[in-house]
């Protein structure tokens, strides 16, 4: 069997290259590729799905909210608040306008003033406002509200959505550089298991080379046993990655406006898995993953000839 297994190799590299140690080292890698893709990936669709909501919500902020509104003559009096209200439900992109109550203030303000309460303090009216997806607000809507309650403050939420945006962007700068320092090492590692291959076959290969062998011919022999030895281990670890990745995106559900569900392990373990084959983990995830064993084999095969052809050019 070993003789047969010898022949068709050609070189004999079965013997000559660290097939365990080489799949093991690239699972790894494969591994840790896998695991910075997805979070980056992870990353990038809540900040891209947080700032879509924040683009739609605003906050007025109404002083003075019990006070008459300037209004036209033939109107009722109303307060400053109930104007600003009333101007709101004119809106034909409105979602929603909801004015807190002095609970949700006190909570909103908890983590600042602690539970003493506000009822003491001349605190504005806060509306909070739902547009409808891309919708803004019209300039001849920002003058009525500042005509009728002068000062009230109408916050947009662009400055969260340009951070989140530039998280976001630091967050895959951060993860291409991670991936690159991966697929470094991993050419580093496929590299010396080469070259102990090239030392355990030296007289050999001399011995060809002498005889004139082409370069292509030992070089692809190396090239081809590499590959298959890193594709293994690219699809080793890519397997690997999978259940904490699916986990991790079960668990993040809430994040992304999935209904919350209390679960024990083992069915947060098989909701996951089984999220994965109905197709409840994004496309692009998948085939992002997909990718990182062939990107193990060409990458393999590219370090594996450059560096036989390298060693085969300086024989004597």
């Amino acid at each position: 069997m070993s003789s047969r297994k010898q022949a068709r190799d050609g070189l004999a590299l079965a013997h000559a290259l660290p097939d365990r140690s080489l799949i093991a080292m690239v699972a790894a890698m494969s591994l840790l590729a896998a695991l910075t893709f997805a979070g980056a990936f992870g990353a990038r669709e809540l900040s891209a799905r947080w700032a879509r909501g924040a683009a739609n919500l605003m906050t007025v902020q109404v002083p003075d909210p019990e006070k008459p509104a300037i209004v036209p003559s033939d109107s009722a009096a109303a307060s400053r608040a109930d104007a600003v209200l009333s101007l709101l439900q004119t809106l034909p992109s409105l979602r929603r306008a909801h004015r807190l109550d002095t609970q949700e203030l006190d909570r909103l303000l908890a983590p600042w003033l602690g539970n003493t309460g506000t009822s003491a303090l001349p605190l504005p009216a806060v509306v909070e406002v739902d547009l409808t997806s891309g919708a803004t607000l019209p300039d001849t809507f920002v003058t009525t509200v500042q005509s009728e309650a002068p000062g009230t403050l109408i916050e947009r939420n662009d400055d969260w959505r340009e951070q989140l945006h530039a998280i976001a962007r630091s967050l895959l700068v951060c993860a291409a550089l991670a991936i690159t320092l991966v697929g470094g090492i991993a050419a580093a590692v496929i590299g010396m298991a080469t070259r102990l291959g090239l030392g355990a076959r030296r007289d050999s290969l001399i011995i060809l080379h002498g005889l004139g062998a082409p370069d292509g011919y030992v070089a692809g022999r190396f090239a081809r046993r590499v590959a298959l030895l890193a594709f293994g281990g690219g699809a080793l670890g890519t397997i690997l990655a999978v259940l904490p990745i699916a986990v991790v995106s079960r668990l993040m559900a809430p994040l992304s406006g999935a209904a919350v569900s209390h679960e024990t392990w083992p069915s947060l373990l098989r909701d996951s898995l089984h999220s994965l084959t109905i197709g409840g983990t994004s496309t692009d995830l998948l085939i992002g993953l997909g990718c990182i064993p062939l990107i193990m084999t060409i990458l393999g095969w590219g370090t594996a000839q450059t560096i036989v052809r390298i060693w085969l050019r300086r024989l004597p």
